[in-house]
């Protein structure tokens, strides 16, 4: 059977039919990205559904699909292809190093009989969590020669060469915290950058009980300008909440307790409009969210003492 590609409506409404959150500007980007660069990093806080959305576009490409999570310890070429064992004469292969293999196979197979070949979309999930300039060195100008000319190779050892075919994109998600590494500029040179953000109605729209949508947006609002909170932590309220009032505890208190486990402890650093954020949070907690309150006001108390917010 033949590839046959979508066009960008039919991905458009096929990824908004699953109930995921994502508006038409960002998915246009995205499309418009892989089409332009076959290399794309996806960045944003965690939980805003950056891998989520690989896979959604994915699946309404009719894509084949391979998510290779990034280690911190990963330093060589080696951590992310494989290598070649001279003992035992053998080549070890990872995910990834199989994924380009197979999609070479695909390319050329599907070429030799004058047919388009089928898209295979490789994911770095939270790729700066160890250098990328390290790990992923054959690529970088593998890539630039991708983009030029339309294929390109990557040498796994002596002989075994792997070429890189047009059918084949690469994503890259990244996390914006202080536990991941910053990117050189080469990488952002070869690459396409997409922020993943959630608009505020979209974010509003993922919870359903009215008497906590008001809240807990207008926790949102207090925090979105230093530590804006994902649709993740949104659904995980959501669920704690139902759960809560199933067993007769009030949804009140369910959201005090969802304060200080979920939002809360987002809340560090030096940034000096944390003093102006922890004041609105005061505001808003007192006399409604006792436990929040409480300990928001502990908060505050290290950050005017100190200069640094720290939840423990």
């Amino acid at each position: 059977m033949s590839y046959f590609e979508p066009d960008f409506d039919y991905i458009r409404r096929t990824i908004d039919a699953s109930g995921a959150v994502y508006n038409s500007d960002l998915l246009r980007r995205y499309h418009l990205s892989l089409k332009t660069r076959r290399f794309v990093i996806l960045c944003g806080v965690s939980g805003s559904g950056k891998t989520l959305l690989t896979r959604m576009y994915a699946d309404a490409v009719d894509a084949k699909y391979c998510l290779v999570a990034v280690a911190p310890n990963w330093t060589t070429n080696e951590d992310l292809l494989g290598y070649y064992n001279p003992l035992s004469k053998q080549y070890y292969d990872t995910d990834f190093s199989l994924f380009l293999r197979q999609a070479a196979r695909a390319y050329h197979s599907a070429i030799s009989v004058g047919k388009p070949p089928e898209p295979f979309h490789l994911v770095l999930d939270e790729m700066n969590l160890a250098r990328v300039e390290y790990y992923f060195a054959k690529f970088l100008s593998a890539m630039e020669v991708l983009t030029a000319a339309g294929r390109a190779q990557v040498t796994m050892s002596g002989p075994d060469v792997v070429d890189l075919t047009p059918n084949l994109y690469f994503i890259g998600t990244v996390n914006v915290d202080e536990t991941t590494q910053n990117f050189a500029d080469k990488i952002y040179d070869r690459a396409q950058v997409i922020e993943v953000t959630h608009l505020r109605e979209e974010v509003a729209s993922r919870i359903q009980r009215p008497e906590l949508r008001d809240w807990l947006m207008a926790v949102f609002d207090a925090v979105a300008e230093v530590n804006p909170f994902s649709i993740r932590i949104v659904d995980e309220v959501n669920r704690y909440v139902d759960e809560a009032v199933r067993i007769g505890v009030p949804w009140e208190e369910a959201l005090d307790d969802q304060i200080i486990q979920k939002i809360l402890p987002r809340i560090k650093g030096t940034d000096i409009r944390i003093g102006a954020m922890l004041h609105r949070l005061t505001e808003l907690t007192a006399n409604r969210f006792p436990r929040s309150h409480h300990k928001i006001l502990q908060l505050n108390y290290g950050y005017q003492t100190n200069g640094i917010a720290s939840f423990f």
